[in-house]
Order: structure tokens, then sequence, then C-alpha cells
């Protein structure tokens, strides 16, 4: 655990585990492959709804609860502290993969980002190769899993949010952020020399 890394006042409020280490509001209770469910909803069609809030299981770090995943998204709020974001001081998204401009998970404020690369033992593991993108917007799509053809994994496709010919091409499971012409940095250069001071 990186205790002297200071940590901002908006990520002060949450949960933490044993070791200390935050718990991000996306995080789900339990294994989500035992509690969601599909269901077909008014405005969504047939959607995974994950009840996990509802239980007192452990966080289950490093997965994303759907509901509160697409929650998060449509209310443009920060994946770790669950506050609002202001696209003057920007969206910002982190990448293993240089080829894609898709994200599931949900942009960051810039000091939450900063906080979670110094602390968040996947992300430090990966920061060489990655790199740090900071949008002042976004656009989100709705990802419907089309078929389970082999049982274990699902064909996915994208449609425009709100899209209604969307819910009756899947099942609807997160929200997909893609950013709007994006500054893109490698992960060293941008902690070292754009990253907000902590906190």
């Amino acid at each position: 655990m990186h205790s002297d890394v200071p940590k901002p006042r908006f990520i002060q409020h949450l949960p933490t585990t044993r070791a200390g280490y935050p718990i991000p509001v996306i995080t789900p209770r339990g294994d989500m492959s035992d509690t969601f469910t599909l269901v077909d909803l008014p405005d969504t069609g047939v959607t995974v709804v994950c009840p996990c809030q509802d239980s007192d299981r452990p966080h289950k770090l490093g997965a994303m609860c759907h509901d509160l995943q697409r929650r998060i998204m449509r209310q443009h709020r920060c994946g770790v502290c669950g506050k609002h974001l202001d696209p003057r001081t920007g969206l910002a998204f982190v990448r293993s993969n240089t080829q894609t401009l898709d994200f599931i998970e949900p942009p960051l404020h810039p000091r939450c980002m900063a906080y979670t690369l110094r602390i968040c033992p996947m992300l430090i593991h990966h920061a060489e190769q990655a790199e740090v993108l900071i949008a002042r917007r976004m656009e989100l799509r709705e990802r419907r899993v089309m078929a389970f053809p082999d049982g274990t994994s699902g064909v996915s496709r994208y449609f425009p949010l709100g899209d209604p010919q969307a819910r009756h091409a899947g099942a609807l499971d997160y929200l997909v952020a893609t950013p709007v012409n994006p500054d893109i940095y490698p992960c060293p250069v941008w902690l070292e020399h754009h990253a907000p001071p902590l906190p």
C-alpha cells in the first residue's frame, strides 16, 4: 500500500479495503455471476440488472456493477469518487491498448486518476505501457449482448444511446464512452508533467 500518496478530498469519503485501498463507487458486492439478472425494462428493453448493492457481501475489486456503471456514465460522474465531472478540468481515461478509443470504465477526475495511477497495483504494473487520455467531451453508446454462441461469452454490438432499435437487438449490459478529440500522453509523462498535484 502506498500510504505516502496523499489522498484527494473527493476520495476520502470512500470505504476502504483492509489494506487501506479506497473502493471505487462502481465496485460490486459479491460475485456478480451469482447476482445479476436479465430484466425487460420500459426504457431500455432487456437489461442486465445487478442488485449487488442490496447485499452485505464484500466488494469485488476490479469488477464493475452494471447498474452503477450505467448510472455513473449517464450522470457524468467520476468512476472512482462518484462526484460530478467538470469538462473544463478534463475527463481522464487510461488505456493499455493504444488502438482503442472505447471505454467501459467511466472517466475520472484528473486528480482521481493521478491518485489511482499511483496506488492501484494493477495500474502500477501496466503504467509504463499505458496512456492517459484527457478530453473535454465524450460520447456514450449502449453495448448490447447479441448472443452467447459458446455459452460463456457474448457477441456484442454498440448502438447510439437511446436508439429505439437497440432494445430489440440484445441485452444492454454496459454503456461505452468515447472521448472526443482527447489529448494523449504516455502515462509516465502525464504523471510527471501534466497531472494535478495531490491532494
